[in-house]
Order: structure tokens, then C-alpha cells, then sequence
């Protein structure tokens, strides 16, 4: 009788523990749908199913279907030397352990990244990266097609949330310009109303001067008045811009904002970049090697989502093959088989007549040498100068 008398308290304590281990699993599972990306349905509908529906059956159905799961990413471990002992950057790096120069303080930072991952699905667009802004440099983020770099933008701007990691802003609500890569806008409005709504949006105590100004920065000053439904893809990039300068943003985000203009609008927008750059940080994606070289002064290269090399752009070409472009007056072959006996000369080709690209292992004995060998040769000398440039280090980081 004593023991049937013990039975609902039992009873009781089992029904009590069951709760208690229920709502931790529950808790458990809401936490990793908040930090995780989902696929099928919305969050707040496998919240939904979690907890009404069908508790379990609803936590089990997220983890299997609508989960995205990704791999452990490992952090950079250590800052690439000063110095290097061998002159490919491939192989400089793989050395070092790292693909990053000594990291600035937070204090010279504009905004920076930890661990910085993004899946979507079953692809992983970035992995542990650790972005790091200097205030007032122009940082060209440069990649190939699919390397993660408008993932990183969208970030930065809150338009994507990272998997895992975080971005550090050291200005507390920074203004920031943000441009993608195709802007498109209601085609029956004009480019004056265009700016002047971002104006309102952005910064609507701007005295409407402003939109005038911006437009005239952007080289649109003349289509003002126009509907922006005729305009170019490169006239459409220009005004993102226009709208991007109207709220006097203290960062920009562009992508790849040069991209569809031509020679003439490119130089433009390039020497208003160069001129921004004393005033404002500029964080530019882009594929154009040649206007990352003469405009930026800090680069990050992205490769498969992994941050491959981040510092000065003259550290990164100090790091690179040595490379020499040499022009004679044709013909070149038996100029071309001296060069090829010298041990210092790790490969010689005639790009075309006369016109010779020389890769060295010892760039001071080259300089040297090669004089030395015109002078006795009696050939006809047209230049000689250094052709390492940023197209060389972005190759030998991404083969």
C-alpha cells in the first residue's frame, strides 16, 4: 500500500524532469537557429513548427532539412615577414604560415573581421576571413569570379549576415556609401530625383545642394533632368555613385564600380576615387589589376573564399618574381641564347620580335649582366626596365 501511495509522486518526478530536459533541448535548438542559416522555410517558421507544431518531430526535421551546415574554419596563424627567402610568393607564404603583413591596431582600423564565414547551402563562400580596413586607405579587395568578394561587401554594408564570425566597425554608426555592382533604379524618375531621394533616405537634414554636387562628381551634371530609363550601364554606375556621395559617407563599399565604363569614364572615376581617398576610406572590389595598382594602397587578394595575402600593395610586389621586360632591336636569337646559358635566368621568352620577358632569381646580377651582354653583342637597346606588377603576384597567389 505504502509503495502505491509513492507511485504519483514518482510519477510527478519523472514528468517534471522530462519538461525540464525538453525545454533545455528546445532552448538549445532555438539558440542555433538564431546563429545559422537556414534553407526551405524562414526562421521564424522553424520556430514556429519547433515549438507548436511538433515538439520533437519539429527540432528533428530543422537539424536534417533545414540546417546549413559548414566546415570548421582555422584562423590565420601568423603574419607574413618582412624579408623573404625565396623570390616566388607562393612559395614565400607557404613558408611563413600566413598570408597577412603584421595587423594594424584597432585604432588605425576603420572596420575589421573575425572569422568571417558564409555557406550558402552546401557552398561556403567565405571562409575565416579576417578583413582589416585601414582608416583612410583605398583597399582594393581583387579576386576571381566567385571569390567571395561581393559576399564580403554585402556583409560589411548588413545586407547579408555572416554564418559565423563578426565585423567590428570602430565608428559607432558609421555613415556608409555602399554601390553594387548593377544599380538599378525606377526608370521614370530623373537622375536628380534619383540622388535626391537618397539624399532623403540617407541624409534628409542635407541641404538639397547637395544632389547637385554629388551629380556633378559623378560627371552626370549635364543628364541631371534625364529619365535614368535610357541610361547606360555605365551612365547607371555613375549615378550609384552620385548616390552613394549625396549623404558624405565616411566609408564606401563599391563593387566593382568601373566595370561597364569606358576608357574615358573609367580615368573619371578613378581620379574622383583618388581624390575621396583623402577624406573618406575606400574599400573597392574589382577584377581590373591595373586600376587596383595605380589607386590603391592597401589590397586584400581573395581566392575560394580564403583571405590569400592582406597588406600594402608594395609589400606584396617586393614578394613577387622578379620580372624584366626587355626590348632590342630585332633580331633577338642570339641575344636570347647568351640569356639562356646565365644561372641566374630562370626563363627567357620572345613575347614578340625583339620584345623579350625575363624571369630572374637574382634581379641585381640581372642588372649587371644583361648591359654587360648588350654592350658586347653589339645590339641595338630600346628598354629595359622591371615588369613586376600586381597581375604577376595576383597569378602566383591563386595558381
Amino acid at each position: 500500500m505504502e509503495e502505491l501511495s509513492e507511485l504519483p509522486v514518482a510519477i510527478w518526478w519523472v514528468v517534471g524532469a522530462v519538461t525540464v530536459v525538453s525545454l533545455v533541448i528546445l532552448a538549445v535548438a532555438l539558440v542555433d537557429l538564431a546563429r545559422h542559416e537556414v534553407r526551405h522555410l524562414p526562421k521564424p517558421i522553424w520556430a514556429l513548427i519547433m515549438i507548436v507544431v511538433s515538439f520533437p518531430l519539429g527540432i528533428i526535421a530543422y537539424f536534417v532539412l533545414g540546417r546549413v551546415s559548414h566546415r570548421s574554419v582555422a584562423e590565420p596563424d601568423a603574419p607574413l615577414p618582412a624579408t623573404a627567402s625565396s623570390g616566388h610568393l607562393a612559395d614565400d607564404l607557404a613558408a611563413s604560415g600566413a598570408p597577412s603583413p603584421p595587423a594594424a591596431t584597432s585604432g588605425d582600423l576603420v572596420v575589421s573581421t573575425r572569422g568571417l564565414v558564409k555557406t550558402y547551402r552546401d557552398a561556403t563562400a567565405l571562409r575565416g576571413v579576417a578583413l582589416e580596413v585601414p582608416r583612410g586607405a583605398v583597399y582594393g579587395l581583387i579576386g576571381p569570379n566567385g571569390a567571395g568578394k561581393t559576399t564580403l561587401l554585402s556583409i560589411l554594408a548588413g545586407l547579408r549576415r555572416p554564418t559565423h564570425g563578426e565585423v567590428s566597425w570602430q565608428v559607432a554608426r558609421p555613415r556608409v556609401g555602399v554601390l553594387v555592382d548593377t544599380p538599378q533604379f525606377e526608370p521614370w524618375l530623373t537622375a536628380y530625383e534619383v540622388v535626391d531621394l537618397a539624399r532623403r533616405l540617407t541624409a534628409p537634414q542635407a541641404p538639397a545642394e547637395r544632389v547637385r554636387a554629388a551629380l556633378d562628381q559623378a560627371g552626370l551634371s549635364d543628364v541631371a533632368d534625364r529619365w535614368v530609363g535610357g541610361f547606360s550601364r555605365g551612365m547607371l554606375q555613375r549615378l550609384g555613385l552620385a548616390g552613394c556621395l549625396v549623404s558624405d559617407p565616411e566609408v564606401l563599399l563599391l563593387d566593382e564600380p568601373v566595370s561597364a565604363l569606358d576608357p574615358a569614364g573609367r580615368r573619371e572615376v578613378l581620379d574622383l576615387l583618388a581624390r575621396l581617398a583623402h577624406s573618406k576610406t575606400v574599400v573597392l572590389s574589382t577584377h581590373i589589376l591595373a586600376d587596383v595598382q595605380q589607386l590603391c594602397d592597401t589590397v586584400g587578394v581573395l581566392h575560394q573564399g580564403e583571405l590569400r595575402y592582406q597588406g600594402p600593395l608594395a609589400t606584396l610586389l617586393s614578394h613577387t618574381t622578379t620580372v624584366y621586360s626587355l626590348h632590342v632591336r630585332p633580331p633577338a636569337g642570339e641575344l636570347v641564347d647568351q640569356l639562356r646559358r646565365e644561372p641566374w635566368l630562370t626563363e627567357v621568352v620572345e613575347q614578340a620580335p625583339g620584345r623579350l620577358r625575363l624571369v630572374v632569381s637574382d634581379a641585381a646580377r640581372a642588372e649587371r649582366v644583361v648591359p654587360a651582354l648588350l654592350a658586347s653583342g653589339d645590339h641595338a637597346l630600346v628598354s629595359f626596365q622591371p615588369a613586376t606588377d600586381l597581375e604577376t603576384a595576383f597569378l602566383e597567389l591563386t595558381s
